[in-house]
């Protein structure tokens, strides 16, 4: 079942890149060496993709980067490109019963053309270049949660959450160095990681020297993640050890009293279809501790609602990463990205700090997340 849904996927994927560039090509007049230049640029970009999840095991981690960057980044050109030419392909449908437009110079338009290939191809670079500008310019979101739960004279506890840093063949120490900058400026009492820390490889984020630099964030009460379904993909074990020796407490369903008020619960992530169910984690817990939940995909969220729960944190959706596909993410998700209240649950649903693939975001921000809870007058 497994090896025909992929099979079906991949003719899928495949059939799409040739109409691609098929359109592609008719675009170019026919000039020999451009088009001998066009069909290796579609090889190669295709190509890496095809190649590196199949073979990135074996692959050097140089080797490895290079595909995944090339193939992960002409997968978003590759989108932009399919809705370009699938509404050029729907007008020319209409016009054949419309002919609001003439025919020839319609199909002047769109064959043998360099004009329309600029136009079309520098139109989806552009795009890439403000996705990737939009990436680097991370956003900061700040929240002051009021809470009985805390006493009087409590000191304020600053939270700093962050999601989905997809450590890996893109996202390397030089970026993650800058990150911890980031959060230590905040001065956090603590971090929370909502998941997916690692992208796919254990190996590459140790070779890199990744868990050092982790170490570095400033936190006295302490550095907690939950799994996300990255971690499974990298291999759970794996990358319970590598959060371990970067000075992170995983919280795999379980509870972890960080003062006598304030309680962090931490869910294996729903990849896993045996990990427990919220109402057994806090069983036991006293409700009136401050209850911070960090649970990775943030489905069913009226369990955290039942159990009581004063504050979700949550990652996943990345926000869909580029518009149109932020559409589909809230068609899937009851709350894709931001806060939600349900009853006297607070949810926080992260857009992420990092991304997957390629680096580009369009219609949506990197981000992370500043929580100041403080006692609330009554």
């Amino acid at each position: 079942m497994k090896v025909t849904f992929f099979i079906s996927i991949l003719i899928v994927f495949l059939a799409a890149n040739y109409y691609v560039a098929l359109r592609l090509f008719q675009l170019i007049p026919p000039n020999l060496i451009v088009r001998v230049i066009f069909i290796a640029i579609i090889t190669i970009c295709v190509g890496s993709i095809l190649l590196f999840f199949p073979l990135h095991k074996s692959l050097s981690f140089t080797s490895g980067a290079l595909l995944y960057r090339i193939g992960t980044a002409w997968m978003i050109g590759f989108f932009y490109f399919i809705i370009i030419f699938v509404v050029i392909d729907l007008v020319r449908l209409s016009n054949k019963a419309l002919h609001f437009i003439n025919r020839d110079v319609l199909y002047a338009l769109m064959h043998h053309n360099y004009i329309s290939l600029f136009v079309i191809v520098g139109g989806v670079l552009g795009l890439l270049f403000i996705g990737n500008i939009k990436y680097h310019n991370k956003r900061r979101v700040h929240f002051d949660i009021e809470t009985t739960k805390l006493s009087p004279n409590q000191k304020p506890i600053r939270v700093v959450g962050i999601s989905d840093l997809h450590l890996g063949y893109t996202i390397g120490a030089d970026e993650l160095q800058e990150w911890v900058h980031t959060i230590n400026a905040e001065k956090p009492d603590i971090v929370v990681i909502g998941g997916d820390l690692i992208d796919n490889n254990v190996k590459l984020v140790k070779h890199m020297g990744l868990d050092k630099i982790l170490q570095q964030i400033e936190a006295p009460m302490g550095v907690y993640a939950c799994l996300g379904n990255h971690e499974y993909i990298a291999g759970m074990k794996e990358s319970i050890d590598f959060h371990e020796k970067s000075n992170i407490k995983v919280l795999k369903d379980t509870t972890f009293k960080v003062t006598d008020n304030f309680m962090l619960i931490g869910r294996d992530d729903i990849h896993n279809p045996n990990r427990k169910p919220l109402s057994t984690i806090v069983n036991g817990v006293d409700n009136g501790s401050f209850k911070l939940l960090l649970d990775h995909q943030p489905s069913n969220l009226e369990e955290a609602e039942n159990q009581k729960i004063d504050l979700q944190f949550s990652g996943h959706t990345h926000n869909g990463q580029i518009f149109p596909i932020t559409l589909v993410v809230e068609a899937m998700f009851e709350n894709p990205h931001g806060m939600i209240e349900k009853g006297l649950t607070q949810i926080y649903v992260s857009s992420g700090l990092g991304i997957w693939g390629g680096k580009f975001r369009l219609g949506t921000q990197s981000e992370y997340v500043v929580f100041d809870i403080t006692h609330k007058q009554t």
